[in-house]
């Protein structure tokens, strides 16, 4: 819990007020004011408070709508490295909504809970111009629901409730960013809420456990985007809720945490193996844990961090790490405030990014080295908030959008986080796969600026196959993290031309653990982990 003492002002937090700090000046307390995308600084402080908590304290921001509607909205100005900074707000305020990153580079906002109630609204941010536009709305309002980016660029909203109380929902819709509407698909088997979902190697949607009727679910399910419909797969061992689903580097996932029906807190863990449709017990938490965040690091290991037990009356510091070579738990460092509810987020530089969460509401965000196995705070969120998003836009840079106050206050403002990180612009790669038995070579230099001409190269070769090339063309690269995907045309030995598309991961190291995959149109493809050579995204 923060607090200001007897020799500092107060401190404001709000909706579009952005929060207000205090500090002081000699003896005089100053009062650093954020009212919307605006920055006012060195004010007066009109009032000096004793011990008061953050969150009580919001209550006297108030009076300061008088002064902030007389503000012209303004361009929301370059984020500061390590800083955060606001953006464009949301139209309509929410939480407990989603945010998918779309492949075009914009942000799609949906549903969520204001006022008390699901909402069926969308929205589509655009990094370009830092603003908001309306989308088609959902046919049903829906929270606290899932959102998976599917392979074909279309986004599948399942699940949720569309009343709060009220029963979980089993319908599942589409939204299409090429004639930006919203399609009813086929349902799922059993209506769910707070549940988690993730897409599989194989391009297909798994959802698992969340809650209807009051029992934590054990179900999961399938979705095939070919055929727009729900099947069953294996069940849990544990029913659980407000639980982490990780899809790890074999392909396995898994799912770690939550609550069962009896309202107690999990420290068992389990992994899915698609093979097979089934769950296998492995190793659990030294800490049962719910509303943690779950991140893959690109050692191939899982962070854990935060969360709470006791109905939410424990906020937890502690974090752990799952290593799926020996399917063990260890300790690792402690965040610097306890947080759970709140939002992280893999940065191109392999650290992890948290930021808010539930504390008697907390603004702090911190970041995670992996090759430190360290904690560190970072800049602050303007505004406290919980039941947020954070997306990771192509530029590096992190949105946070919407959230709430506590009593379930929606929140409609944005802010950004600049990591200070150079942004990968080219990747490089040479070396071999095995594919089905057949040996597949393979050498490229894309940059983000290269258009196939000059230094921009890609050939490669599978001889059993008769699909051998050394002068494709490349029209794009799009990078994301450890990951790259470039595309064009490519002319074969045989003198056919055909459209190909290629995607890689760079896992860093020596290679041995970098993936390649390559589609042509005409039918053939060709992908696994490098058995010799190197990728490097850089």
């Amino acid at each position: 819990m923060t607090t200001t003492n007897c020799t500092a002002g107060a401190s404001f937090s709000g909706d579009n007020l952005g929060d207000a700090t205090s500090s002081t000046d000699g003896n005089a307390p100053w009062l650093t004011a954020h009212l919307g995308s605006v920055r006012m600084s060195k004010l007066p402080a009109a009032v000096t408070l004793c011990q008061q908590t953050r969150h009580k304290i919001s209550r006297l921001a108030i009076p300061l709508f008088a002064f902030a509607i007389g503000l012209l909205p303004v361009q929301p100005s370059a984020a500061t490295p390590f800083e955060w900074e606001f953006t464009g707000s949301l139209k309509t305020a929410r939480f407990h909504h989603t945010a998918t990153l779309l492949p075009d580079g914009r942000v799609l906002a949906v549903g969520g809970e204001h006022g008390h109630s699901p909402i069926a609204s969308a929205e589509l941010y655009d990094p370009a111009t830092g603003t908001w536009s309306g989308a088609d709305s959902l046919n049903t309002a829906r929270d606290s629901h899932t959102a998976t980016l599917l392979p074909n660029g279309k986004v599948l909203a399942a699940g949720g409730r569309e009343t709060d109380p009220g029963p979980s929902l089993a319908s599942a819709e589409l939204y299409n960013p090429a004639n930006g509407r919203w399609s009813p698909t086929g349902s799922l088997d059993t209506g769910r809420v707070d549940h988690t979902a993730t897409l599989l190697d194989n391009g297909m949607a798994l959802v698992v456990g969340g809650n209807n009727t009051g029992t934590a679910l054990a179900s999961a399910e399938l979705y095939d985007p070919a055929t727009g419909r729900w099947s069953p797969t294996g069940s849990l061992d544990t029913g659980r809720e407000f639980h982490s689903l990780t899809l790890l580097r074999s392909g396995k996932v898994l799912v770690v945490g939550g609550r069962d029906t009896s309202k107690v807190e999990l420290a068992s863990a389990e992994l899915y193996d698609p093979a097979t449709g089934r769950w296998s017990a492995t190793g659990s938490l030294n800490n049962a844990r719910k509303d943690h965040t779950a991140t893959l690091l690109p050692n191939g290991k899982v962070l854990v961090a935060g969360g709470n037990v006791d109905e939410g009356k424990t906020i937890l510091k502690s974090a752990e790490l799952y290593d799926p070579t020996t399917g063990t738990w260890s300790r690792t460092d402690n965040l610097n405030d306890g947080r759970s509810d709140d939002v992280e987020t893999l940065l191109t530089n392999g650290k992890v990014l948290v930021a808010g969460g539930t504390n008697f509401e907390i603004d702090t965000a911190e970041l995670y080295d992996p090759a430190t196995s360290t904690w560190s705070l970072t800049g602050s969120l303007n505004t406290m908030r919980k039941d947020h998003t954070a997306t990771l836009l192509p530029n590096g840079m992190v949105l946070v959008t919407g959230g709430a106050l506590i009593h379930k206050t929606a929140l409609a403002s944005a802010e950004l986080y600049d990591p200070g990180i150079v942004v990968a612009s080219t990747v490089d790669g040479h070396g071999a796969i095995n594919n089905e038995g057949d040996r597949v070579t393979f050498e490229f230099h894309v940059s983000q600026s290269g258009d196939g001409t000059g230094d921009d190269s890609f050939s490669f070769c599978d001889p059993a196959n008769n699909v051998c090339s050394t002068n494709a063309r490349i029209r794009d690269l799009s990078i994301k993290g450890n990951t790259a995907d470039f595309s064009g045309t490519v002319q074969l030995d045989d003198e056919t031309s055909a459209n190909y598309s290629v995607s890689v991961t760079d896992q860093g190291g020596d290679g041995s653990l970098d993936k390649f995959s390559i589609t042509l149109s005409e039918g053939y493809s060709a992908a696994g982990p490098l058995i010799n050579g190197d990728i490097q995204i850089h």
